[in-house]
C-alpha cells in the first residue's frame, strides 16, 4: 500500500511540474509580455451606448458677451523620463514551485541612476544604436538595466523578431526598460555646434575682406597693386 501511494504521488508531483514547466513557457513565448509591447492597439475599446438627452433635461445657455477663461492642459515635459514596467508580471506556476527563477524586483531610483552612469561611462548614447547601427538623434531612446542603449523602435522590433524579452547584447533576460533623452541632448549639442560654427566662420571671413580692403598687404608686390586699385578708385 505504502509503494503504490508513493509511486502515486511521484506520478502526481511529475504531472504538476511538467504542466508548470509547460505553462512557463507559454507565457514566457506570448509577445504581449514583452515591456515595450503597445497594449493600445491590442486591447479592445468597448463603446459605451449612452442614453440620449432628453428635451426636458435641456437648460437654455445665457450669452453675457464674456470670454470664457479656457484652461490650457498642463504641458508634460517632454525630457522626463520613466520606466515603461514600473510593476513585474505575474508570477507563473513554475516560479511559485520554485522551479524557475521569478523575475527581478523593480529597480529604485538610486539603482537606475547607477545604470545610467554605467552607461554614460561606456558613452552608449554617443555611439549609434548597436541594432540599426544609426544615431539616436531625436528618435525615442530605452535605456535597459543592464546598462545598455538602443532605439525604443529598434528594441521593440527585436522583441517582436526573436519573440523573446532578451537584449541584444549581453543576452540579459527579463530586463527593465527607462525612457531616457541623452542622445536627444548630444544630438542638439551637437547641432548648436554646427550652427556656431558656420556663423563663426561667415564673421570670420566677412571681416578678413574687409581688412583687405582697408589694410595694405606686407607683400612689395600685393602692395602696389592694391595702391594702384585704391588711386584709380579714388579717380
Amino acid at each position: 500500500m505504502f509503494k503504490k501511494k508513493s509511486r502515486s504521488s511521484k506520478r502526481d508531483n511529475l504531472a504538476v511540474t511538467a504542466v508548470a514547466l509547460q505553462d512557463h513557457v507559454l507565457h514566457d513565448l506570448q509577445i504581449q509580455n514583452l515591456s515595450i509591447a503597445d497594449y493600445s492597439k491590442t486591447k479592445i475599446q468597448k463603446k459605451e451606448n449612452k442614453p440620449k438627452s432628453l428635451k426636458k433635461d435641456t437648460k437654455a445657455t445665457i450669452d453675457t458677451g464674456l470670454k470664457r477663461s479656457i484652461q490650457s492642459p498642463r504641458m508634460e515635459d517632454p525630457e522626463k523620463e520613466y520606466v515603461l514596467d514600473p510593476k513585474p508580471p505575474p508570477l507563473t506556476l513554475a516560479q511559485k514551485l520554485g522551479l524557475v527563477e521569478p523575475p527581478p524586483l523593480p529597480l529604485s531610483s538610486e539603482e537606475w541612476d547607477k545604470v545610467k552612469q554605467r552607461s554614460i561611462l561606456q558613452g552608449d548614447s554617443v555611439q549609434p544604436c548597436p541594432i540599426c547601427k544609426e544615431e539616436f538623434e531625436l528618435h525615442p531612446q530605452v535605456l535597459l538595466s543592464c546598462s545598455h542603449v538602443f532605439h525604443r523602435a529598434c528594441l521593440q522590433a527585436f522583441e517582436k523578431f526573436t519573440n523573446k524579452k532578451t537584449c541584444p547584447l549581453c543576452r540579459k533576460n527579463q530586463y527593465q526598460t527607462r525612457v531616457i533623452h541623452d542622445g536627444a541632448r548630444l544630438f542638439k549639442v551637437k547641432c548648436a555646434t554646427r550652427v556656431q560654427a558656420y556663423w563663426r566662420g561667415y564673421i570670420v571671413r566677412k571681416w578678413y575682406k574687409n581688412l583687405r580692403k582697408t589694410v595694405p598687404p606686407s607683400d612689395a608686390k600685393l602692395r602696389k597693386k592694391f595702391f594702384e586699385e585704391k588711386f584709380l578708385k579714388e579717380r
